[in-house]
């Protein structure tokens, strides 16, 4: 019996699809003599999911180290700049403060010699007319101007301030497609999947197709979305259903033609709360993807997109709603036998924080770096891929309900149930209340499998002015006058980027017409 692992089958195509199969191909060498055989089969009847999407920075690494240009990629997939998250009316309702906003941005907050500036903001000193985004990061301000990361002379991939992407799902499919085909050797089967043969241990054998019959690997993957074909279904690998702690379970999505190409493009989601979920907003080069994700515990599917279409004003004449419904959790086990779910087959959250797509990374990144090239050797990898991904599950359930949960709205019942203690989990309860009295550190975030760590929660925590209170330990605070300094520093890094970036779609144009300089 061969126990070489030289043949991946990836089951489903989408964004999920095609980024595993483009990471496995370059890293295992699918155009190699020895490399590994990466066949993706994608049905031709299934139409992916298709709205604007949102990126971690994460993704720059992952087009680099696929060979993308990143002026192609920006081209190709109608694709922007994004700094992070804008969160209006998070922290209350329109009604009690009308301009009520903050950031999570892709920048840390400022830090330099080991003086944390986020203590000394919490003990008063900055600019207090100004909120944290504005005391300790440039890109803040460099958000509401609308400018853009770069500068036109910045190499591709690197930045004057941090950034990932906005971009059509449709095309970097079309994109990542191609690129796999052409340049990394994937192969490419369209079809669909009409049976699953197993062993006599349980793992697969096979996949068959009517279009193309019988094909036999040692690893399939399944990206085949909510359906989770492989994993789900033919595993039976249980659902671990989360929609006690994370309500929003639909969501109504739209395309907005910019009513003028030259019109501005905001450089981050705009994400703002609803009487019973939140709307993302999307600026692509060509128009705005623009959706609410709801509950349906809280409200119907008429007033969702009623509210949808309220906050699209009277562009949405006329435009189609586009509706979806999501299954809130993951799955008991990721790796089950010979069988790896990425994805939405392995689980879904909700999109608030772009987590879709780093979690394709994080696997894709994980299994390059650990591939098992014997079955003997999968059984370790494949433990330590399902501790990891346990693990980091939870803790991003635990960063978005944070978002929800020290929200100080209450002008509905879902914000209601959201803010009841009962709905959230143990372990945000227990860190909340140690931050009470003591600022998050690193100490906080001590498992390498972290999605989100100090920066983020920082970022979340003290945009919405969650109360921690280190007046009794200000005597350890001895830099009062390094601290003013570094306040100070930010403020003018703020006036030169100001003054230097350009807008960004000034910067779109001109990579349309010059491209970014190679590294």
């Amino acid at each position: 019996m061969n126990n070489d692992i030289n043949d991946i089958v990836v089951v489903g195509g989408g964004s999920s699809g095609w980024i595993m199969a483009a990471r496995l191909a370059k890293q295992l060498g699918a155009t190699e003599t020895n490399g590994v055989n990466v066949t993706l089969i994608e049905s031709p009847d299934i139409a992916g999911i298709g709205v604007g999407e949102g990126t971690f920075p994460t993704m720059r690494e992952t087009l680099r180290s696929l060979g993308i240009p990143e002026s192609e990629f920006i081209k190709r997939c109608n694709a922007t700049f994004k700094q992070g998250i804008r969160f209006d009316h998070w922290e209350y309702s329109p009604q009690e403060k009308p301009d009520n906003h903050y950031y999570h941005l892709f920048n840390v907050p400022h830090s330099n010699n080991n003086l944390s500036l986020t203590d000394y903001w919490l003990l008063g000193m900055g600019d207090k007319s100004k909120s944290f985004a504005y005391n300790l990061s440039n890109q803040a301000a460099i958000c509401d101007a609308g400018l853009a990361p770069k500068k036109i002379t910045t190499p591709e991939y690197k930045s004057s301030v941090n950034y990932a992407y906005h971009l059509d799902a449709k095309e970097f499919v079309n994109l990542l497609k191609e690129w796999s085909i052409k340049k990394l050797g994937v192969k490419h089967i369209l079809g669909n999947v009409e049976h699953v043969a197993k062993l006599n241990d349980g793992s697969i054998k096979s996949v068959s197709t009517k279009e193309q019959g019988e094909i036999c690997a040692d690893l399939f993957i399944d990206c085949t979305g909510f359906r989770s074909l492989l994993l789900g279904k033919h595993m039976k690998v249980p659902f671990i259903d989360k929609s006690d702690i994370l309500f929003v379970d639909h969501a109504v999505a739209i395309q907005v033609p910019y009513k003028d190409l030259q019109e501005p493009i905001a450089s981050t989601t705009i994400s703002t709360a609803q009487e019973a979920g939140w709307t993302w907003d999307i600026g692509l080069q060509n128009r705005r993807g623009i959706g609410y994700v709801y509950s349906s515990r809280h409200t119907s599917h008429e007033r969702a997109e009623q509210v949808l279409r309220e906050y699209v004003g009277s562009q949405a004449e006329g435009l189609s709603v586009n509706k979806f419904s999501m299954k809130v959790g993951y799955r008991e086990e990721f790796w089950c036998k010979n069988c790896i779910g990425v994805g939405f087959s392995a689980g879904f959250l909700e999109p608030l924080e772009s987590t879709a797509l780093i979690m394709v990374e994080a696997a894709a990144n994980l299994l390059c770096d650990q591939f098992p090239r014997n079955k003997k050797a999968m059984i370790s990898v494949q433990k330590r891929f399902n501790k990891s991904f346990h693990y980091r599950w939870e803790r991003i359930i635990d960063f978005v309900k944070l978002h929800y949960y020290i929200s100080k709205r209450d002008d509905s019942q879902f914000w209601i149930d959201n803010r009841d203690p009962a709905s959230a989990p143990q372990s945000l309860l227990d860190k909340l209340e140690h931050w009470q009295h003591q600022a998050p550190m690193v100490y906080d975030f001590e498992n390498i499998y972290e999605t989100f760590t100090l920066d983020s929660y920082q970022w979340i925590l003290y945009g919405m002015n969650y109360q921690t209170n280190i007046s009794m330990s200000s005597s350890s605070y001895r830099q009062s006058k390094e601290a003013n300094k570094e306040f100070t520093r930010v403020q003018i890094a703020t006036c030169n980027a100001l003054e230097q970036l350009p807008p960004h779609r000034e910067l779109l144009d001109k990579i349309f017409q010059y491209g970014l300089p190679k590294v």
